[in-house]
């Protein structure tokens, strides 16, 4: 990272003007001043200086994570040549961005913070700026847990604005991700609900209780089988309606026709254009 190379000459540079003053002259202490302030400087800005610096020098995907999207991946899959860099840039530069947090876990695996970063770009790959949200800190459980918004509740997934925290289940994160058709996809569920957190979440469709017939007629899945896979009694059906979108758009297009063109607007993304 760029702010770590900074630091070596900095630092450098205040020990060479500490031992002139202590050896030589005792009026080059006040060159050590500038090195220190600028340590200080680096230190306070080093996410934006790192940030900048991996905008221009974009970080290599990890081979398995891309490998990952070659195989377990449809969306990636029906992308062209240029398209297909484009996510992987922006799959590696949300893996850098985000801070993955374990818990009853030593670590977030990479290939998980991989599949984690691959669902929040597929979701805004239409959008010029990625990363307008708020949510920097992801908290990953091996397994579904109690949380202070939910304590009665064990569930895979939720999101706390406040905070701008997400957390997720891996037991039921990494089937959804590698067959959203089969399991509801709580990864694309909880960065709708982030979406719609945004200004531009704000053009998404609106959907209401009586649109769940036609829901459950575009996925299959009933609501109640998606309730108790996420583990709360309550839903946002707006949410949900965006992961079936995602998920299964040519139906989406068959039953919600108006809904379909008002996710397209809004997401700047047309399944019939990829």
């Amino acid at each position: 990272m760029l702010s770590r190379g900074l630091y070596a000459p900095l630092i450098s540079g205040a020990l060479i003007f500490l031992y002139l003053s202590w050896d030589v002259d005792s009026s080059y202490s006040l060159y050590v001043i500038p090195f220190v302030l600028g340590l200080a400087v680096v230190y306070i800005l080093s996410p934006q200086i790192d940030w900048w610096w991996y905008q221009r020098r974009p970080p290599a995907l990890p081979a398995f994570v891309r490998e990952l999207l070659n195989t377990r991946f449809p969306f990636y899959q029906q992308l062209g040549p240029a398209d297909k860099e484009r996510f992987r840039i922006r799959t590696a530069l949300y893996m850098k961005s985000r801070e993955f947090i374990p818990q009853g876990m030593p670590a977030v695996p990479p290939d998980l913070q991989g599949v984690i970063a691959a669902t929040a770009v597929q979701l805004t790959f239409g959008q010029k700026d990625f990363l307008k949200d708020k949510f920097e800190h992801i908290v990953v459980y091996p397994h579904p847990f109690p949380s202070p918004q939910y304590p009665q509740h064990w569930h895979a997934s939720e999101i706390y604005v406040e905070d701008g925290v997400i957390m997720f289940s891996a037991e039921q994160l990494l089937p959804s991700f590698l067959e959203p058709q089969r399991y509801f996809h709580i990864g694309l569920y909880e960065f709708a609900r982030v979406y719609r957190q945004s200004l531009a979440g704000k053009g998404l469709p609106a959907f209401s209780e009586s649109d769940w017939p036609g829901l459950e007629k575009v996925s299959g899945m009933s609501r109640g089988d998606i309730e108790k896979w996420v583990g709360l009694p309550f839903l946002e059906i707006a949410a949900v309606a965006v992961v079936f979108f995602m998920v299964f758009p040519a139906r989406f297009r068959t039953v919600f026709p108006l809904a379909y063109e008002g996710m397209v607007a809004a997401l700047n993304l047309d399944f019939r254009h990829l």
